[in-house]
Order: structure tokens, then C-alpha cells, then sequence
């Protein structure tokens, strides 16, 4: 949840003024105040992309601190999802609405994590968000690290300034180099549940059991900027792969899109796959077996070029630089300009580059 409107922030405001009234921050140091905790509690940011950018923090540090008990809290949502993404000891989920300031939910909730005796608080967001940065706070943690904000302090004590530029999927795992914490060879690799992994490879084998039929997932979803490409142009480009290679579409969209996935469905020409994943964990595996995938700047696109499926993503003006992967050797960008028509040899050469480049890196798989 990001501060919005002047209200929010005088609210914060005054909220910061009491808190820092209430007495001193306790000392601590780096990486000691980490690397010697008993219990550390990370604090989601209510963006599922952020859970994934966060996986290469959360495993790196329990890979190399088995001794420390790790607790995310999470949206309910997301709680399944975390359980192959993350390896961490404990979950605590929640409802939105008891991220509410004036809840009794949220007070309750505020008490529940208190009681956990943490050592060390870490907030995922890399926004300012009171509910967040308050519930850090009233854990006690010695240690509480987050990103720099002119509001951050007395919530964080321990804030992480991360330079501009560059992917924003490889920012939270900046924190760990910010703290004296190297990353390991292979931090960027991404776990998924096993047995929904398996499920969606035997749905893709029942669905499509030629090696050379390709399974295209298609997102029309808004994106991080919350635009996105409207669906004519998906359909319009996923129409034409369809008449140069044998193809089958699967749709995945956010609940909320179902409009723009109902308009993308009335233009394919194509067969559409009946496949419609229940949950985010069980969309994710799906995602994780096409053979090429298509989407704006969405959640499930920076899943997919985490994953390494083939991937094009259709940017539009407002998806700035930082939004693109860095070092994905499977993901193409095409940014379209409104008015002009997406070039059709482009979009092609595109899709086989990477659909070349997932063949080049099977055996390795």
C-alpha cells in the first residue's frame, strides 16, 4: 500500500511524532544484528511481483543462516504460493482488511507479531506504507531494515538507499550487499510447488501431447503502470503466430480484467485451451510450462522471465526502462507507440530467438 493524497501524509506525520516520543532506539550493528538473530519477520508489500523479487533475500539468507527462524507475513492470498517461492518457517497471513490503521484487526494483528519476540524486521514494500511501517515498529525488532524514505524513520532504523536504474526486479536483493551479505551463485533461481508443477505438466501433456504444437499463454491484464496493450493487438499478433506455427492459447488475467480477457477471447481465431487455474499458485505453475508467452509489464511477465519461458512482453510508453529484465536471454521487448502498428517481422524474429534460446538451454535443464 503506497501513501496517497496529502492526507495520508500528515496522518504519517503525526503518527511519527508519537512514535519517536515514546523512547530511544535500542543499538545494533551489521550484519551482526542479522546474522546472530533468533527470529526474522519479513513484511510483504501487498505486490505479489514484490514476493518474487524478495525469494533471492528470503532463501539466501536461509540457506546461509539455517539457525535463524524465519515468519513472512503475507496476504492470505499469496500464502500458498509462498510455500514453494520462499523457505521460510513460518507464515502469517492476513486479510486487506486488516491492514486497515483503524481496525481492531489490525491492533489484534500488531499484538500477534509482537508476541513473536522478533529479532529483526525486513519490509519487502519500496514504498512507505503506515500500516506496514507501524506493524514494524510495534514488533520491538532491535533491527528493523528497509528502504530510505523521508518518512522511514523511527519504523526503519537500519534504511537502505538503492540507486536509481536498473531492473526493479534485481533491488530487493540489494539489501543483502547493502548489509555486508553477498549473493550466492544461482540466488536468482525460482522455486514453485512441487506437486501443482506436476499437475500442470500432466494438463499440458493431456492438452497438448505434440512436441511441436506450441502452448502460447496470452495476459491482457493492466500492467505495473496500470496500462495496458489492448487486447486487439494481442489477439492481432497471437493470430498470426497461429497461422505460421501450430498453436493453442491458454488466457491467464488478473480477476479483475475478465473484460479485456473477454474481448481477447472474441478476436483469437484459435483454439483456446480450457484451462483456468483456481489460485495464483496453481496459475504460476501453469505459466511455467508454456511454450511462449505473451503479456504487457504484468505480474505473470515477470514470473514468466523469472521462470525462463519464453517471453514477449508488449510495453507501452508509460513501462519505463526499469521495468524491463535485465540479463534474460529468453525475454523480448517490444514497445509500441499508439498509432503504429506492432512490426509483424519484428514480433517474428523475436519469437524465434527465444523460443531458440529455450531450445539451446534444455539439456542444461
Amino acid at each position: 500500500m503506497a501513501e496517497q493524497g496529502s492526507g495520508r501524509g500528515i496522518a504519517a506525520r503525526v503518527v511519527s511524532r508519537f512514535v519517536k516520543s515514546m523512547g530511544k532506539t535500542r543499538s545494533f550493528e551489521l550484519p551482526g544484528g542479522i546474522t546472530n538473530a533468533k527470529s526474522l519477520l519479513f513484511i510483504d508489500s501487498g505486490d505479489v511481483v514484490d514476493l518474487l523479487f524478495a525469494a533471492p533475500v528470503v532463501n539466501c539468507l536461509a540457506a546461509r543462516f539455517p539457525h535463524i527462524r524465519t515468519t513472512i507475513l503475507v496476504r492470505a492470498a499469496d500464502s500458498e504460493l509462498i510455500k514453494g517461492l520462499m523457505r521460510v518457517n513460518a507464515i502469517v497471513s492476513y486479510e486487506p482488511r486488516q491492514l486497515k490503521f483503524h481496525s481492531a484487526d489490525y491492533f489484534s494483528l500488531a499484538r500477534k507479531l509482537r508476541g513473536k519476540r522478533i529479532d529483526a524486521v525486513m519490509l519487502l514494500d519500496r514504498r512507505f506504507s503506515i500500516e506496514r511501517h507501524l506493524l514494524a515498529f510495534a514488533t520491538g525488532a532491535p533491527v528493523r531494515i528497509g528502504f530510505a524514505h523521508p518518512l522511514a524513520f523511527p519504523y526503519v532504523n537500519c534504511e537502505i538507499r538503492v540507486a536509481d536504474g536498473g531492473y526493479e526486479g534485481k533491488k530487493l536483493p540489494r539489501i543483502l550487499q547493502a548489509l555486508g551479505l553477498g549473493l550466492e551463485q544461482g540466488w536468482d533461481n525460482v522455486a514453485l510447488v512441487p506437486r501443482e508443477v506436476q499437475h500442470a505438466r500432466q494438463l499440458k501433456h493431456f492438452w497438448k501431447p505434440e512436441r511441436d504444437l506450441l502452448m502460447v499463454g496470452l495476459d491482457p491484464s493492466s500492467g505495473k503502470t496500470r496500462h495496458h496493450v489492448i487486447p486487439e493487438i494481442v489477439a492481432y499478433l497471437a493470430n498470426n503466430l497461429a497461422s505460421r506455427r501450430r498453436a493453442k492459447f491458454v488466457l491467464f488475467a488478473n480477476p479483475w480484467d475478465e473484460k479485456l480477457v473477454h474481448a481477447l477471447s472474441q478476436d483469437l481465431r484459435g483454439e483456446i485451451l480450457d484451462l483456468r487455474p483456481s489460485n495464483l499458485t496453481e496459475t504460476v505453475a501453469l505459466l511455467s510450462q508454456c511454450d511462449l508467452f505473451i503479456a504487457g509489464n504484468t505480474n505473470l511477465f515477470h514470473f514468466a522471465a523469472a521462470l525462463g519461458v519464453p517471453t514477449i512482453g508488449l510495453f507501452t510508453k508509460y513501462d519505463r526502462h526499469g521495468w524491463m529484465p535485465e540479463g534474460a536471454p529468453r525475454v523480448r521487448i517490444l514497445q509500441g507507440v499508439r498509432g503504429e502498428k506492432l512490426s509483424l517481422k519484428e514480433f517474428f524474429q523475436n519469437v524465434e530467438e527465444v523460443l531458440e534460446a529455450r531450445t539451446e538451454a534444455a539439456p542444461q535443464a
